[in-house]
């Protein structure tokens, strides 16, 4: 065996004062050896942060004032482009863009100067830079960049929105326009069914825009409108409001109510007239037009009331007359009847009805005609003649007579009346204002217009008929009998019975 040199300690070297030990020179530690390797890897991460922060910043400064990767607007690809370079390919592409929409008989070419667009580019390549940041590269460079809106928003504020909506504006002008489903009435069927909606081919300016826009921020270059282009109806047969309002009218107009008058039947409310009442209100509820039924109320009430109305008829010995004026007649009570015809078309009601009066006659034959039964007694002033006819409609008694003097102020008043409570004897006084101008008494007073105007027997008279009347024999407007023709009258006519008085 070899031996290994030795390294004696002075024995001062030991507070002990023990032996002496060899020491192995070989196994002592070296310090400055163990730090040598430690400085090296600081060196190395030192390096190898700074070569990545100046790689960071390089990418970033890089990507200032440039697109990142996967950067679109439209179909154009800007990745990596520069502002300049983008403005230049944008401009390119927009300079030469034509926007074409077609379809559903519309047509319109536009290109950026005919909607009046501008192309800013530093302004609208300025906005899609905002959009992304240099400073963030390494998440950007991963994430597709669609800058599309920003070029659509720069040219809607231009004017391609108004250039679109005036178009199709002109175009709707003379378009059908879309019809929402209703409710109708079926003459055929008798019924009220729902008439589905109708689309027509007006345009929604809306969805044309949108369309538009749509086209414009991928730079498309047509634009094809369809069926959901168009004008849409807010209202659908589907809708169960309208099933709903169908019921309903089918009640109304379940109503058949017959007007009669006397007998004579003058009106009749059934479903054909009261689907023209039925309409719809804002929430599909299916409801009367009261003021289509009030009106037509109002016209039947005007038709069937006959108080100083203008009838002709035919006397029974072939004279033709006419007369207006008076107080007899048939007056319709319009606001009973008008209540009557609401209750029962809403209810369906069905039958016969009397129209309601306040005052009626003894006979209706319709407007116009002659209103009174057969027995009435006739005043002819321009024969100064009166006749009075019974039941069976037999002339039974007649006179001639002297009227009111005509002079405007004491003419015998035309018209028809009814005769009033008669009175024997009575006497008769004459006013003029306040002062009494005469005072006479009779022995059969038979008044027809209140109690001022009637027929009376008049022993004065010189003779009767013809024209004494007009000669200064005139009355103040009664008409003067005989004496005994005028007791024979009064035993047959009553109060009530119907006067005409005519010319």
């Amino acid at each position: 065996m070899g031996t290994r040199p030795v390294r004696y300690v002075p024995e001062r070297a030991f507070a002990s004062g023990g032996p002496v030990r060899p020491v192995d020179v070989a196994q002592a530690p070296s310090s400055g050896s163990k730090r040598r390797p430690l400085k090296a890897v600081g060196i190395g991460v030192g390096v190898l942060v700074a070569l990545l922060l100046v790689a960071y910043v390089g990418v970033a400064v890089y990507f200032t004032g440039r697109f990142m990767p996967n950067s679109t607007v439209g179909d154009v690809d800007v990745s990596l482009m520069s502002s300049s370079e983008a403005q230049e390919r944008l401009a390119e592409v927009i300079d030469g863009y034509e926007l074409s929409i077609e379809g559903q008989g519309f047509e319109l070419s536009l290109s950026a100067s005919d909607a009046g667009m501008f192309f800013d580019g530093s302004a609208v390549v300025g906005d899609m830079l905002a959009d992304m940041n240099p400073w963030a590269w390494p998440f950007e460079l991963g994430r597709e960049h669609d800058e599309t809106d920003r070029l659509v928003a720069r040219y809607n504020e231009t004017g391609l929105e108004e250039a679109v909506r005036d178009a199709v504006g002109q175009f709707n002008a003379s378009a059908v326009a879309p019809e929402n489903a209703t409710v109708s009435y079926d003459e055929a069927a008798g019924s009220f069914s729902i008439v589905p909606e109708q689309i027509g081919t007006a345009l929604d300016a809306d969805a044309v825009v949108e369309a538009a826009d749509s086209a414009l921020g991928a730079l498309d270059e047509q634009v094809t409108l369809t069926e959901g282009h168009l004008l849409q109806p807010s209202i659908f047969e589907s809708d169960t409001r309208l099933a709903a309002a169908v019921d309903e009218a089918n009640t109304m107009i379940g109503a058949d109510l017959v007007l009669q008058m006397a007998g004579t039947t003058v009106g009749e409310v059934n479903a054909e007239l009261v689907a023209q009442w039925v309409s719809l209100d804002g929430d599909l509820n299916a409801v009367l037009d009261e003021g289509a039924l009030t009106a037509w109320v109002d016209e039947l009430a005007a038709q069937c009331s006959t108080v100083g109305t203008e009838r002709s008829y035919t006397r029974a010995d072939g004279k033709a007359v006419t007369v207006s004026g008076g107080v007899y007649g048939w007056s319709v009570d319009r606001d009973t009847l008008l209540g009557i015809v609401k209750e029962g078309v809403k209810s369906g009601r069905t039958g016969t009805v009397d129209v309601p009066c306040s005052t009626t006659g003894t006979a209706y034959n319709g407007a116009g005609a002659r209103d009174w039964g057969s027995r009435y007694l006739d005043i002819d002033l321009s024969e100064q003649y009166v006749r009075f006819y019974d039941e069976a409609g037999a002339l039974v008694w007649e006179s001639a007579c002297v009227t009111g003097t005509p002079n405007g102020e004491h003419d015998t008043p035309s018209g028809v009346y009814w005769l009033n409570q008669k009175q024997s004897p009575s006497t008769l006084v004459g006013y003029d204002g306040n002062t009494k101008i005469y005072e006479t008494e009779v022995q059969y007073w038979m008044p027809f217009v209140g109690n001022a105007i009637g027929l009376h027997d008049a022993d004065w008279q010189p003779d009767f008929g013809g024209t004494l009347y007009k000669e200064g024999f005139g009355s103040h407007g009664c008409v003067n009998l005989p004496p005994s023709k005028a007791g024979e009258l009064y035993g047959l006519i009553q109060g009530g019975d119907v006067v005409v008085c005519h010319w």
